[in-house]
């Protein structure tokens, strides 16, 4: 049984440089397979928003300037999948995707904004049957907490991987390196999974970006079969 496919979209991050602004937008559709039994409903919530297809201004801040950090502590994008209740979702494996895009800083370096864009902490995480589960997306370690267990392992399909390399994780590497096979809990003794992030304008930036904005994009993919 495969073919399920959800897409929720975060729009916007946007960010004018030296004088910033970083803003927001997540979009839920839904994409199904040749069998309607098989479709699946992602919604979507922030920290002010309930559960809906759009959530907007997740996250916000002004005036950036080169080496200003935002960590961003308080905003969140929560997901849920609602799957279709004749299926057996039991038998099914759930993996959620993340990456990003966003618009062409000019036509000759489209990606020249992106790669000062650091991405500072990058967190998915949800708690199952009273397990605390924890990836670290900057190195790819999950970590497992529960009354009597505490376990961990790295996964290289959960990490960003700095693809250029140049010392930094962006949001041109998440493009290029999608988030791959997060797991996404089954129904029942959950808190829904939840993706966090801060965000650092590198200092290296120049005074090319002054004035510019950066529409980023965050493309949340929910899959089982």
């Amino acid at each position: 049984m495969k073919g399920i496919k959800v897409k929720g979209i975060v729009l916007g991050l946007v960010a004018l440089l030296l004088v910033a602004g970083i803003m927001g937008t997540v979009y839920a559709r839904t994409n199904s397979d040749d069998n309607p039994q098989h479709k699946v409903d992602l919604k979507l919530s922030d920290q002010d928003e309930p559960w809906q297809d759009g959530v907007s201004a997740t996250w916000t801040a002004a005036n950036m300037s080169p080496g200003d950090e935002f960590a961003f502590y308080d905003s969140f994008v929560e997901l849920r999948g609602k799957f279709p209740e004749k299926v057996d979702m039991g038998k099914l494996e759930r993996k959620v995707e993340i990456t990003c895009d966003y618009d062409p800083w000019t036509s000759l370096h489209p990606d020249e904004m992106a790669k000062y864009m650091v991405i500072t902490r990058c967190i998915y995480k949800f708690t199952y049957k009273k397990e605390v589960w924890h990836i670290d997306c900057l190195t790819g370690e999950l970590t497992i907490i529960s009354k009597d267990r505490h376990d961990s392992y790295t996964n290289d399909q959960w990490q960003i991987q700095d693809v250029e390399p140049d010392g930094r994780v962006t949001f041109y590497d998440l493009k290029e390196s999608p988030l791959s096979n997060l797991p996404f809990p089954h129904q029942g003794d959950v808190i829904e999974p939840r993706f966090e992030m801060s965000v650092k304008f590198h200092p290296d930036a120049g005074n090319e970006f002054q004035g510019d904005t950066f529409n980023l994009t965050m493309i949340y993919t929910l899959s089982a079969s």
